[in-house]
């Protein structure tokens, strides 16, 4: 409340109208907006592979103690700090955001060592953070590392009561280590995880030929010319936390080139047959699949009987690994029904990398050269600032040992200087036209008590000089020094990776992913049937089962009125089947192709089958073709005799490629048919 006789200023913007059109307004307000989504909240920073909530969690709690030296704290303690200090929004989204970076599902390398239950890859939640608790992981160490250093720059926090680093040292390539995802206003990213021991060999790579080209001295911005294919051999591709298998080393490299790919991730599976045992045994799946979602599709699969074949399925997974245990039925192929489970379930995803990052506030289309490029450029600043940081320090240092080795060598003069003087304004006079000692000296002196003057140690302290004078050269030369400090870029990230580094869990398959409709066909024995009238069908062999001598009978075949059976075939139904018709054509139509039906079912014409096939055209023969004689088909020949008595013999590989659309076998003429 103010008090009555209080004056009160008008406020400069009361009555201010300001004439500006709307659509303008909201042109510029929704450019601000989406920047500030953008740099602020969806988008990570390239040099630290971070976004904000990301950084302020990992500062907060490095600035908390809540260190991988020290024991574990409550969360609530970890997520109310940084709420308090730095990140101004709700719990909920700051845990969710720590119990991410904990979970060894989620992250390639994870930041948080997290006590308790921090969720599973089946997607259970995680407890409540007042039950869980946290500290840093050993290797968030290498990203916060000499932050104390002034090795970065800090802002003011959300009310200018503490200040946040606008970056972290980041000792490691974390935007590639642990990918990135977010949407922010009109884009978005989606880098993937990577291999920290390829991703050293790389950088050391990327570091030699700078050095070896002299770009190090003539132009630090530039990045080193070196093809994509040159990182791929040190490189294989993304490295994924829960494995699984990579199809695709196109979309890899479109990615790393241009910063968008496309490949597909499918899961590790082995079929498994010991007689009539058939069982598919999934090791890993594809990252960021929930897998009681996975395995819940499967079951409807299943019970809609979409997939064919399945008996039983049971997930043993445990500490140890993944392990889900799918049964196949007796008479069911296993391949035939995992090839069904690929397409139709998540044991099969196709992953979209678009990678996008935060450079000099601006958001960037990334390259893996730029990437790298730009966390060696933010390496040297961070080693660059620490050098001088120490060497600041280490000549402070040398100044004070220079006043304290005139103590050691006076130290009763000096005594009785500072028992005569009244304050410290005289004994700074007097020392400073006596001693020529700098006011940063005396006030050390004026400081220290009086029984250790007399104690100084000349020995001692011309050792710890001389120490800092080699320690003092040293920092020069690697300020004077590109070369010296690329080489500690590559000494500390390799350091880094002796420690820490893995083997992949992520094989790549440099083939793509390509799956047509017969890979999901099981293939069993069948029998291909042809009417007078040129229906066409097939059934299970089952269907003609065997009969004895006093039975009645099957009747194999029903047709239309007058339309009588012309031929039958037992093949596969993974053949090619070759359609021959009396006007010479031929047509290629694989087995399972031909409608299914009962035993005495008619079948559909095979018009409806063959795209060219014509009205005046009449089927008068049928060959099945199995793999094998496509495959080793040199001595093999069709035998073809017209109505006139013409003959052609034709090597069989001339109709390995014949579609529904055909063509001439032999060409015909007059009134003459095959």
């Amino acid at each position: 409340m103010t008090s009555e006789d209080e004056v009160r200023e008008p406020k400069p913007n009361i009555g201010r109208v300001i004439d500006h059109q709307i659509g303008e307004e909201m042109k510029e307000s929704y450019i601000n907006y989406a920047m500030s989504v953008i740099i602020g909240r969806a988008l990570p920073d390239v040099r630290d592979g971070l976004k904000p909530v990301h950084r302020r969690i990992l500062y907060g709690m490095h600035a908390g103690g809540h260190t991988h030296d020290k024991t574990f704290t409550k969360s609530a303690r970890s997520v109310g700090e940084v709420m308090g200090k730095f990140h101004p929004h709700g719990d909920s989204s700051i845990y969710d955001t720590m119990v991410r970076m904990a979970q060894d599902f989620s992250l390639r390398y994870p930041l948080v060592d997290g006590q308790g239950n921090f969720g599973s890859i089946d997607g259970d939640p995680p407890a409540a953070m007042r039950y869980t608790e946290s500290r840093l992981d050993r290797l968030a160490n290498s990203l916060l590392a000499d932050i104390e250093k002034n090795t970065v720059d800090f802002q003011p926090n959300f009310d200018d009561s503490e200040s946040e680093p606008t970056v972290l040292p980041a000792g490691m390539p974390n935007l590639l280590l642990n990918g990135s995802d977010g949407i922010a206003v009109g884009m978005a990213t989606k880098i993937p995880p990577h291999n920290l021991n390829e991703m050293t060999a790389a950088i050391k790579m990327h570091i030699g030929v700078i050095l070896e080209t002299g770009l190090n001295s003539s132009n630090p911005e530039k990045a080193p010319d070196i093809s994509v294919a040159e990182y791929m051999k040190l490189i294989q591709g993304p490295d994924f936390p829960t494995g699984a298998t990579i199809y695709g080393i196109d979309g890899i490299q479109d990615m790393y080139e241009t910063g968008h790919g496309k490949f597909h991730v499918r899961s590790d599976c082995v079929v498994e047959e010991n007689g009539a045992d058939k069982r598919i045994i999934v090791n890993a799946i594809p990252y960021q699949v929930k897998k009681s979602e996975m395995l819940e599709k499967i079951a409807k699969l299943v019970s809609s009987e979409h997939v064919k074949g399945i008996r039983d399925i049971r997930d043993e997974s445990s500490k140890e690994g993944i392990r889900v245990v799918i049964e196949v039925k007796q008479n069911a192929d296993p391949h035939a029904v995992l090839n069904q489970l690929y397409k139709s379930s998540r044991l099969q995803e196709s992953y979209s990398a678009n990678m996008m990052g935060i450079i000099d506030g601006q958001p960037v289309q990334l390259t893996l050269s730029i990437i790298l490029h730009t966390w060696v450029r933010h390496r040297e600043g961070v080693i660059e600032r620490r050098t001088q940081f120490e060497l600041t320090k280490a000549e402070a240092r040398i100044h004070l040992l220079e006043g304290l080795l005139i103590v050691a060598q006076h130290g009763r003069d000096i005594t009785d200087i500072i028992r005569d003087c009244e304050d410290y304004s005289e004994v700074h006079l007097r020392l400073s036209e006596k001693y020529s000692m700098s006011e940063i000296q005396t006030k050390a002196v004026y400081e220290m008590p009086l029984g250790r003057l007399t104690k100084q140690s000349v020995g001692k302290l011309e050792k710890e000089q001389g120490e800092l004078a080699i320690a003092v050269k040293r920092y020069n030369e690697i300020l004077a020094s590109r070369t010296e400090i690329l080489t500690i870029v590559m000494d500390e990230l390799q350091d880094i990776t002796d420690r820490h580094g893995d083997a992949r869990r992520t094989h790549i398959d440099p083939m793509p992913l390509s799956m047509d409709r017969e890979d999901l066909i099981e293939e069993k024995p069948i029998v291909i049937s042809l009417s007078q009238e040129n229906y066409l069908r097939h059934a299970p062999i089952e269907a003609f089962r065997l009969q004895n001598r006093a039975g009645t009978g099957l009747k194999g075949v029903t047709t239309k009125d007058e339309d009588v059976p012309q031929s039958v075939h037992a093949c596969f139904s993974k053949d090619r089947l070759l359609i021959f018709t009396d006007q010479g054509r031929v047509y290629g139509l694989r087995a399972w192709e031909t409608p299914e039906t009962s035993r005495q079912a008619k079948g559909r014409h095979v018009k409806n089958l063959l795209e060219g096939f014509r009205d005046e055209e009449n089927v008068v023969a049928i060959l099945p073709i199995n793999r094998e004689m496509l495959e080793n088909h040199e001595g093999i020949y069709l035998m073809f005799a017209t109505k006139n008595g013409r003959a052609k013999r034709t090597a069989l590989s001339q109709y390995a490629k014949i579609n529904r659309n055909g063509k001439y076998a032999i060409k015909l003429v007059d009134d003459d048919a095959l």
